[in-house]
């Protein structure tokens, strides 16, 4: 009797277990106070947002996003919404072509050991892109062949903690990698929530200006495109974005430094 007592308790604290993990993923909450997302698509953003995943402060990372992201707040919407609120800016703006398939989205998250963040912006961005039928590779945990070499020089347990330190390096040059190795993947993110509260980003004239050029200069093409979804090409895109990812996956993967140059190259010759 006692042996079948302690079997149903050990039952019942194992199904308390598995709910609250369940809770945690699904709920969307991780254990650290700041979680961190990067999105290149050419425009290139960041975001740090709380463990509930709300965003707390955005900013651009090159000239492109700086200009995707004027007049845009962010703040206190969840990060997989504006992470898709952001490609479809990109996607309004020109910066990705709706024209081609050769777009890509490049996706850094660092969220604790739940990985949730991951899994909600990812799918989030994945299914916009479905819906619209926008042909776009999505690279998660990108790792490059110099990537894997110098991180694995230095020590750096991941790539997307790797890739953080490169992006703070950019704040910072004097910071080496092996100085910042040293720190936290939640001390690295407190850095740059305190960069992003001392140095907010401000849109400047020229920047709003162009984004308003580059909305109506690519207002028709965006909006015939969304007009001839239907419900039919929706079942042929399925199949065709899906082809896609495994076309263009290793293209990407492979070097998306180099893809993104001739991108630019393409864009603005």
């Amino acid at each position: 009797m006692e042996k079948k007592s302690t079997i149903l308790s050990l039952l019942f604290v194992g199904a308390v277990v598995v709910s609250a993990v369940a809770f945690i993923i699904f709920s969307g909450i991780t254990a650290q106070d700041y979680n961190y997302v990067q999105l290149e698509i050419n425009p290139r953003v960041e975001f740090v947002c709380d463990k509930y995943f709300k965003v707390i402060s955005t900013r651009p990372l090159n000239d492109d996003a700086r200009i995707v992201l004027a007049g845009v707040d962010y703040k206190g919407m969840s990060v997989d919404d504006a992470s898709v609120d952001f490609v479809d800016l990109c996607a309004r703006c020109g910066f990705i072509d709706l024209g081609t398939d050769d777009n890509a989205v490049n996706i850094t998250v660092i969220d604790g050991i739940t990985q949730a963040l991951d899994v909600h912006v990812t799918q989030s961005i994945f299914e916009y892109l479905r819906a619209k039928e926008i042909q776009c590779t999505v690279i998660e945990n990108y790792e490059d062949r110099n990537m894997f070499d110098e991180k694995k020089k230095n020590n750096v347990c991941c790539a997307n903690k790797y890739k953080l330190i490169k992006t703070l390096q950019e704040y910072d040059s004097e910071k080496s990698v092996e100085q910042l190795n040293k720190l936290s993947e939640e001390s690295l993110i407190d850095m740059v929530a305190n960069i992003h509260t001392s140095d907010p980003y401000t849109p400047r004239d020229e920047e709003i200006s162009m984004k308003e050029s580059l909305m109506e200069l690519n207002k028709d093409k965006y909006e015939n495109h969304i007009n001839n979804i239907t419900d039919e090409s929706q079942r042929n895109f399925e199949k065709t974005f899906d082809e896609l990812q495994k076309k263009n996956h290793s293209k990407y993967s492979d070097n998306f430094t180099e893809e993104y140059i001739n991108w630019q190259n393409h864009i603005y010759s």
